[in-house]
């Protein structure tokens, strides 16, 4: 977004340069000259520099979005190939404990102080925009209802990261100005916080802008379409952790049919975002759509995807020359594409890089990405196949995410995850694709785009078809595959025969437990985006269970089957012998989530308790995970 390097105000710029505060400073936003807070709220540019100085601050905070959304989850294994030269080796070795359940609050990545700092810009935002208002005559009702709208909604959105990743944290929508406000800062339980980011997102939703004057701006910042997926995701997660308390039916079923309905309406407006869009940029460059439904009677509207119809030729003649899978060029090489919904942006006039991909999967050293702090699991890759090599290389999304080949697989049961690079695929005399990457400093970050939406209406319709007893036709399970079999036949290199492409969604998982099918496509699907530890702990969370009550919720159970399930479905597939082990150290549901910094806790004095399942601080300085209740496998 050029806004970013046009703001004007000195005191703007330091407040820009404070975001990078200690952690001490956790939510300190402004100087403490209050002569130049008191001046600054002057016209809208005053409130749009604030405005664009949030965005510009969650950009900064992906390393730690993408260590809670996706570091322990099933796709990935630590890189060995190079573990000396080109990573940080405390970074390294904290990935390799959190990857055995061995979380500690010293790992500085459970640091959540950069996006509380996010948070305040929004609630800076918010809390002088009616002020803004009055004083400049040339700021309409109309503009400031429409910015509402957005700082509610991105404000929402950092706040649903940090109960995603850490359950119970600090909730408020005040400003904080000094380190002295924050230490009167208690948790408040998950379950109530995300009801209160529901009910706020609901109350700006349809109010926020359809596109901006530029794609890039459409795409990077706050829409409808954004709106909608957030209130979309934020239910999906409210009825897991319902049905897994549980909650009557009627309830956690209710926010499945929200979840429904508010990914029609981001699927709706990101349909009509794109019908107003004028062409240029990436957008021409992804015009070709289409429906890969099947059955027309079960598909959805405004469900159309980029299309792929060249894959399939260029696959299966096997030729010695370049080529190219549209869908993936537009959604991750070009960005801002007509499928996406929401990306952070990255580039070189903004002055703006983004390494943190290329440091987690891999980046340019001669192609082979051994940079990479994880590579993707074989194991967890091939299971989604049901071991059957063939269609595991007939997924055009694997060969960008796990640089596999036509023939053969690596040698040490592992994959280079390539999904955020300039990525060419040619044949060389061996008849194997491979990989050349150009490595990007400055590729956007996808939060929302339009399959992730569908996958969640998929994930809602699959609840609700699991608690059908009569599942031969039932509607919710027909429509679950539907989505996902249209998403898998996108990317299929085999689009002519329509049955291959249903192949994987239909027999491997063809059993009573349809989330699976939801989980295994998401898996494929998103793989590489930051997004499968959340999925995991969802389904965990789904299930519940367990004979112990909650420690801070004693009227629930405290999740441990959920969590035993979880593990023997997906964690143990990558890490068979250590099963036992990674259920004793999670435990329950607290062990799902991060350990608060110990940082955050001196900062506060201590009156915010640490997760109880990672509670190993004396005085501040974390201990030796105790593992002696561990036992043997």
């Amino acid at each position: 977004m050029r806004h970013y390097i046009t703001i004007k105000h000195t005191a703007l710029a330091c407040l820009v340069a404070l975001s990078a505060a200690s952690c001490n400073d956790w939510l300190t936003l402004y100087p403490q000259d209050r002569v130049v807070e008191e001046d600054f709220w002057e016209d809208k540019n005053d409130l749009d520099g604030v405005r664009y100085a949030a965005y510009k601050q969650m950009s900064t905070t992906l390393f730690n979005l993408i260590t809670w959304g996706d570091l322990r989850a099933d796709c990935y294994r630590i890189n060995s190939v190079n573990n000396t030269t080109d990573q940080n080796q405390t970074t390294r070795t904290n990935f390799i404990k959190a990857l055995a359940a061995q979380c500690d609050s010293t790992m500085d990545f459970y640091d959540w102080g950069s996006v509380y700092t996010t948070i305040n810009y929004c609630n800076k935002v918010l809390a002088h925009g009616e002020e803004v208002l009055e004083r400049d005559a040339q700021f309409t009702t109309t503009e400031w209802k429409e910015i509402r709208a957005e700082m509610t909604a991105l404000r929402a959105l950092n706040y649903f990261y940090l109960i995603r990743a850490f359950k119970d944290i600090p909730y408020s929508t005040r400003v904080i100005n000094s380190d002295e406000e924050v230490m009167t800062f208690e948790l408040t339980s998950g379950m109530n916080v995300l009801d209160t980011l529901i009910s706020d997102v609901r109350s700006v939703a349809g109010q926020a802008r359809n596109r901006f004057t530029s794609n890039a701006d459409t795409k990077g910042m706050i829409t409808n379409t954004a709106v909608y997926a957030l209130l979309a995701e934020m239910y999906l997660w409210r009825s897991a952790l319902r049905q897994g308390r549980g909650y009557e039916v009627e309830e956690w079923t209710a926010d499945c049919d929200s979840v429904i309905y508010y990914g029609q309406l981001s699927l709706d407006a990101l349909a009509n975002q794109n019908e107003l869009a004028t062409v240029g940029g990436s957008m021409s460059e992804d015009n070709s759509v289409k429906s890969y439904f099947g059955d027309a009677s079960i598909s959805l509207q405004n469900a159309s995807l980029i299309s792929n119809e060249d894959v399939e030729a260029e696959w299966t003649a096997k030729r010695d020359s370049r080529f190219d899978v549209p869908s993936f060029s537009a959604i991750f090489t070009s960005g801002n594409s007509r499928e996406s919904i929401f990306e952070l942006q990255y580039s070189v006039s903004d002055e703006r890089k983004n390494d943190t991909p290329s440091s987690f999967y891999g980046n340019n050293n001669n192609g082979n990405g051994n940079n990479s702090y994880l590579m993707v699991s074989n194991d967890a890759v091939l299971s989604v196949y049901n071991k059957v090599e063939a269609d595991f290389y007939k997924d055009t999304r694997t060969w960008y995410s796990c640089n596999c080949r036509i023939e053969g697989v690596t040698t040490d049961g592992s994959y280079n995850c390539f999904k955020w690079h300039s990525v060419d695929f040619y044949n060389n005399t061996n008849q194997r694709i491979r990989v050349s990457t150009v490595q990007s400093s400055y590729r956007n970050w996808i939060l929302y785009r339009q399959t992730d939406v569908m996958l969640m209406m998929a994930e809602a319709y699959a609840a609700r078809a699991n608690i059908t007893a009569n599942q031969q036709n039932n509607p919710d399970l027909r429509m679950a595959r539907a989505i996902c079999d249209a998403i898998h036949w996108r990317s299929s290199a085999e689009q002519s025969d329509y049955t291959k492409a249903r192949t994987y969604v239909a027999s491997p998982h063809n059993t009573a437990n349809y989330l699976k099918m939801v989980m295994a496509e998401r898996q494929i699907e998103l793989l590489g985006e930051g997004k499968r530890w959340f999925d995991l702990v969802r389904y965990a969370e789904r299930i519940g269970g367990g004979v112990n009550p909650d420690e801070r919720e004693p009227q629930y159970t405290d999740g441990q089957t959920g969590v035993n399930d979880m593990i023997h479905d997906f964690l143990a597939v990558t890490q068979p012998t250590m099963e036992q082990t990674l259920k004793n150290r999670i435990k329950n549901r607290y062990g799902l989530y991060c350990p608060i910094y110990y940082m955050e806790l001196k900062a506060n004095d201590y009156k915010i308790p640490q997760n109880p399942v990672w509670n190993r601080e004396k005085n501040g300085v974390a201990d030796v995970a105790d593992t002696s209740s561990e036992t043997a496998e």
